[in-house]
């Protein structure tokens, strides 16, 4: 026994436990091991499903899964992901480990796509209150053939949608995530203030009176007009095209403060699909009525342009879909009940074919206005104002001793020109010079008048050089331009009449030769529209 440590027993005795408690701290380990690679591997897999949240809770959130909605715990998402995530973001789902059980699972979000879930865009069509409680109700339409939708609104939603309003719904939920801010006129002209006076018309004074009595007069009188009954403000203008119909619904627009212009056409409300006719019909007035309600405007203006063609007599449309006899329908609808609309808002139809609107919608209008072609005395009023907007040859201004007299005599002998008493010959028959003058054809003869004087002043121009630009005067040469236009003879007959430019300017010729040259066409249309024809048409309305 010399030579050999002695062990105590009791020291062989700690010894033993202290191996076998490490043995067992190593199986342990050991199985805890095999437990994190199980795991490990488990959170490694590929996930089971993807959906998109729908609400975000503090643990957990709300996922639709395939249509089911469950509450799943964020899983391995950082602090930053939970924070950033979003309602409508797509989230995979998988095996996570479970708090409760070390050795167990449960299903929860591993990991945030990179992608949104499509919204449903739905229409609110009608905001409805409970009777009982405090809550509105929309009333949504999707179009997907699943009728309506019935929605409870949160007071957030409620003060962010109105009627007509495009909304994006959550899908499963209908949770309404955004509101798109309508635009029932992107089909339609509409401008705030035209910029039209009533200085800019020539003539038609009858009519101006009948507009500003009817519309202006009541906004400077309110008091009176509102205790003695209801001004005018639906109004109905007839009369030949070109005469100025558009312009004075403008011009009175433009007269109103703060007021809105709204242009519409037969081809811009009318829908191949059933119903949308006579829903583009409401939503123009009702979105005109909610502007000036919320105070956004103050006056509103709704123009028919060819009403004739919304409006025509019910019962000529045998074999169609019935959309022109709905729309004339809910025309005579909202024009009944019109004055339960805001005081500021008027309506004004404009026809050149009186004879076929519906007899019932023609007398639903307070006052039928007739806007006649005009008269000699209209059409110098007329001509006077566009000839103050074209340039005076110079030798005129020279040979009449002044601009504001060589204006003065280019309007007289034009007007003397196209009143003489001759007739225009076509091949479908004759008509008197006078019978084709209206506004728009004097605005078009001026207009011709102005394009001549410039195009001779752009050809003197080129042929003194002073158009430095090198890559037009490549293409005009490489195009042949001055052989097409004849440019050369000309300007050289312009040379011998004139030394500066700015002399160029319009002269008699110019317009006669411009009236020459339309007035053919327009005796045709006359002729051929067959106004000229047209028996008078007592409504007992006309002013």
């Amino acid at each position: 026994m010399e030579g050999e440590d002695y062990i105590p027993r009791y020291e062989y005795e700690r010894l033993e436990s202290e191996y076998r408690r490490l043995r067992r701290k190593y199986e342990e380990t050991e199985a805890y091991k095999e437990d994190l690679e199980r795991l490990v591997s488990k959170s490694r897999s590929p996930p089971l499903d993807c959906g998109f949240v729908v609400e975000k809770l503090e643990d957990s959130a709300i996922v639709n899964l395939n249509g089911a909605l469950k509450a799943l715990p964020y899983g391995t998402l950082t602090g930053e992901e939970i924070e950033e995530l979003q309602e409508g973001k797509y989230v995979f789902v998988g095996r996570i480990p479970d708090r409760n059980n070390p050795s167990g699972f449960t299903i929860g979000i591993t990991k945030v796509y990179d992608r949104m879930v499509d919204l449903e865009v739905g229409e609110v069509e009608e905001l409805r209150k409970e009777e009982d409680e405090e809550r509105w109700i929309a009333e949504i339409s999707t179009g997907r053939g699943r009728g309506r939708i019935y929605k409870r609104l949160e007071e957030k939603e409620k003060d962010a949608i109105r009627e007509g309003m495009k909304v994006g719904l959550l899908p499963g939920t209908f949770d309404i995530k955004k509101s798109y801010k309508t635009k029932e006129y992107s089909r339609y002209e509409v401008t705030k203030s035209p910029g039209v006076s009533f200085n800019d018309i020539g003539g038609l004074k009858g009519v101006k009176q009948e507009l500003i009595k009817s519309i202006i007069l009541p906004m400077v009188n309110p008091d009176d007009y509102s205790r003695y009954g209801e001004c005018s403000r639906r109004l109905l203008m007839y009369g030949p095209p070109g005469c100025g119909k558009t312009m004075c619904a403008k011009a009175l627009a433009s007269a109103l403060p703060n007021c809105e212009f709204v242009k519409i056409g037969a081809g811009e409300l009318f829908s191949m699909w059933l119903g949308e006719s006579e829903k583009n019909v409401r939503m123009v007035f009702k979105a005109a009525n909610d502007k000036l309600e919320e105070g956004e405007n103050d006056y509103g203006v709704i123009f028919f342009d060819e009403i004739d063609a919304l409006a025509q007599e019910r019962g000529m449309h045998t074999g169609s879909s019935g959309a022109p006899e709905r729309v004339t329908g809910q025309l005579l609808d909202i024009l009944d009940g019109f004055y339960a609309l805001h005081p500021h808002l008027t309506v004004i139809g404009a026809t050149n074919r009186l004879h076929l609107i519906d007899s019932a919608f023609r007398s639903r209008f307070d006052k039928i206005i007739e806007v006649p072609k005009p008269d000699r005395e209209a059409a110098y009023s007329i001509a006077s104002i566009y000839s103050k907007k074209i340039p005076i040859d110079h030798y005129l201004i020279k040979e009449k001793a002044g601009e504001e007299e060589a204006r003065v005599y280019l309007v007289e002998e034009i007007i003397n020109y196209m009143y003489s008493d001759q007739y225009v010959e076509t091949e479908i028959g004759r008509t008197k010079r006078e019978d084709t003058i209206t506004g728009r054809f004097i605005a078009q003869i001026f207009g011709y008048a102005r394009d001549k004087a410039l195009e001779e002043r752009t050809m003197l121009m080129l042929k003194k050089g002073a158009i430095s630009n090198e890559e037009l005067k490549k293409m005009w040469d490489k195009e042949g331009i001055a052989e097409i236009l004849d440019a050369r003879d000309k300007a050289e007959d312009l040379l011998k009449r004139y030394e500066q430019i700015e002399e160029i300017g319009v002269n008699l010729r110019h317009l006669k030769e411009g009236f020459d040259k339309f007035v053919q066409r327009r005796a045709e249309e006359i002729l051929a529209s067959g106004y000229e024809g047209m028996p008078d048409e007592e409504t007992g309305m006309h002013f």
